[in-house]
């Protein structure tokens, strides 16, 4: 079929380890061209065009805060040149902007998705000057990002306030990841999303086996970010026996954090941390272990709302869950009876729901799992990506 119309997808992302752009690849490849801006992307791809985006800075600093255990002459000279330092840069991002918007106008797209609010500006000027329909894919409510932050909130928490308020008002479809997200989009600024969860494509597998005579084998994985605490995952095994164990499938990112890990993990040989493979493989590698575990405390607002890529891919890897109670994740588990979810936050009260597990009830689980996985895999989500862009498209 030939294909007539194009797609243009900003995601400041390394595209090939971005879920929700290869979401939308999927769903949208056979019938339409895609232009896919990113930090980097697959150059030889057939599904999309990649355009590199050498001129995208890095976002702005989180939070700057090797300062405050200093005199306090010291703090306030410091202070004043990070604030020097944060709006050179957001001044920098203003001219990249321009030159990227300079270079996006030589292309002809016909609908335009932009993932991430500190490009909404862009793609807005994009989206008018081209008179063409735009989605804002969201993956997570930005303007509380890192709401336990004080100094971030009195900096950016403002800035995408500002965002939201004078540009959400002129998209024609946002995706978010999930229900208690999309209300907050409606409560804070009027818009109404279309829920796009992290799932992922259908992998044809089956449940490995579970033997009295097994180990009961556990598995995390993800990026080693220090915000993730993954040392709580450590601290489970504190409370588990010794027919249990543990690999942490880390993607590289934090070194030191990896290290600490590592030397926190050295006393316990059921601890292990196998190499990392590539998103795609990932719920094929991990479809080896037993129970995927997750402990994420509510620490900001999208914590507390997260249901993650690795929750999905425990999913398509046909293992039974063991999760902390976060909101959006229990209610999956509960409405399909996944697996188990603790009380509270705490290593002890996870530990304790899968002490409690035969080896039957194990089973029962990933065979759950298994009934299921087509149903919670991303087909539908790609059927309502398609079904937006077409809907918008046929306004062009």
């Amino acid at each position: 079929m030939q294909k007539t119309k194009t797609v243009l997808v900003i995601c400041r992302n390394h595209l090939n380890k971005a879920p929700r752009f290869l979401m939308e690849v999927n769903a949208l490849w056979e019938s339409y061209n895609i232009l896919a801006v990113g930090i980097s992307g697959d150059t030889h791809s057939k599904k999309y065009k990649f355009i590199p985006f050498d001129v995208i800075p890095k976002y702005l600093p989180i939070n700057v805060s090797f300062h405050l255990k200093y005199p306090v002459l010291f703090r306030k000279f410091f202070s004043i040149l990070i604030q020097i330092i944060y709006y050179k840069r957001l001044n920098a991002e203003k001219l990249n902007a321009k030159r990227v918007y300079k270079l996006l106008m030589k292309h002809r797209f016909d609908v335009l998705i932009v993932h991430h609010f500190r490009d909404l500006p862009l793609a807005v000027k994009l989206a008018k000057a081209k008179n063409v329909k735009l989605i804002f894919n969201a993956h997570e409510y930005y303007p509380l990002e890192f709401d336990s932050n004080a100094d971030w909130m009195k900096k950016t928490h403002p800035l995408y306030i500002e965002i939201g308020n004078t540009y959400l008002k002129h998209i024609d479809a946002c995706f978010c990841v999930g229900e208690k997200i999309a209300e907050k989009y409606k409560e804070e600024f009027g818009v109404d999303c279309i829920v796009i969860t992290n799932s992922k494509p259908y992998k044809d597998l089956n449940p490995s086996e579970l033997r009295s005579s097994d180990k009961i084998k556990l598995v995390h994985h993800g990026a080693a970010l220090r915000n993730r605490q993954i040392e709580l995952m450590i601290d489970l095994m504190n409370f588990l026996d010794e027919k249990y164990t543990l690999d942490l499938v880390l993607v590289p990112g934090d070194d030191t954090y990896i290290s600490e890990l590592k030397f926190k993990a050295s006393n316990n040989p059921r601890i292990q941390f196998p190499k990392s493979v590539s998103t795609e493989k990932i719920s094929d590698f991990i479809n080896q272990y037993d129970i995927g575990i997750y402990i994420l405390p509510p620490l900001n607002f999208n914590d507390k709302y997260a249901l993650p890529n690795k929750f999905f891919e425990f999913i398509q890897a046909r293992l039974a869950l063991a999760i902390s109670p976060s909101p959006e994740m229990k209610f999956l588990v509960d409405k399909y009876n996944l697996g188990v979810v603790s009380d509270d936050f705490t290593t002890q009260s996870l530990a304790a729901k899968i002490s409690n597990l035969s080896f039957e009830q194990i089973m029962f689980y990933k065979n759950r799992v298994n009934h299921f996985c087509h149903e919670l895999s991303a087909e539908n989500n790609e059927k309502m990506i398609k079904n937006t862009v077409d809907t918008l498209t046929k306004f062009n």
